[in-house]
């Protein structure tokens, strides 16, 4: 009887540590994703920065 209450003891510890391990793979993708979007964002108003600077400098050169 003590090695099958081992036995389902050492079950337990696997399934709690996989259970663990999910919980962390699942926090950490979300985290991945809410940094990619901001990069996206960033990224994108620094291309409208660009662009604006690059329309007043071509608009003040046909001056």
């Amino acid at each position: 009887m003590r090695k099958a209450q081992g036995a389902i003891e050492y079950l337990f510890m696997i399934a709690a540590a996989l259970i663990i391990i999910a919980v962390v793979i699942r926090y950490l993708r979300g985290t991945g994703e809410t940094a990619g979007q901001q990069a996206n964002q960033t990224v994108s108003q620094a291309g409208q920065l660009i662009q604006s600077a690059i329309s007043q400098a071509i608009s003040n050169a046909t001056k």
